[in-house]
């Protein structure tokens, strides 16, 4: 796991914690899903959208909002950038949690892929809660806004709720394939 707090601007991460507040979203985010092919089954349920699914080579499925979707696989870039490795790029998601809608331990790919999460928030969340648990580690990171976190995909974590109501806690999740 590694932890970077310097990726992207404060005032890029407060304009788009702002932009996905307006987003629809949907309770159909299952993680750990179990069956197919709509994925109903898993650990849980969150508040979720999807900006950019990679189906194969050829066919791409983009959210209904392009705009943060193309601001997200720029962002994407940057990340490649900064991290210095060929990776190739499956999956935008975001999820949305208020207070008491923990995240239960899952994984995200396989062991050849990365997971990046960045935290976001539209209020001041100090000592509210919303950390990062990692379960190789059995450890919290602290909740920071315009924090992001790479981890490999296939290792099992959450996203806990802040402690206080009416809250948004936000992530987005670039998920890459190492070539």
């Amino acid at each position: 796991m590694i932890i970077r707090d310097d990726v992207f601007d404060k005032k890029w991460t407060t304009e788009i914690a702002s932009a996905l507040l307006h987003c629809n979203w949907k309770a159909a985010n299952t993680a750990g899903r179990k069956t197919w092919p709509y994925f109903e089954t898993g650990n849980h349920r969150l508040l979720g959208t999807s900006f950019f699914l990679r189906r194969n080579e050829d066919i791409i499925d983009y959210n209904d909002n392009k705009e943060i979707s193309i601001i997200l696989i720029n962002a994407f870039d940057h990340i490649r950038k900064i991290i210095n490795k060929n990776i190739r790029l499956e999956m935008i998601d975001a999820n949305l949690q208020f207070k008491g809608m923990d995240g239960t331990d899952h994984v995200d790919g396989d062991n050849n892929q990365l997971a990046f999460i960045l935290m976001l928030c539209n209020e001041n969340a100090d000592n509210m809660g919303g950390e990062f648990f990692y379960v190789p580690t059995n450890k919290k990171i602290k909740f920071k806004h315009g924090r992001l976190i790479e981890i490999p995909a296939h290792h099992e974590h959450k996203g806990l709720s802040f402690t206080k109501k009416h809250v948004a806690r936000m992530s987005i999740k670039w998920l890459g394939t190492i070539l």
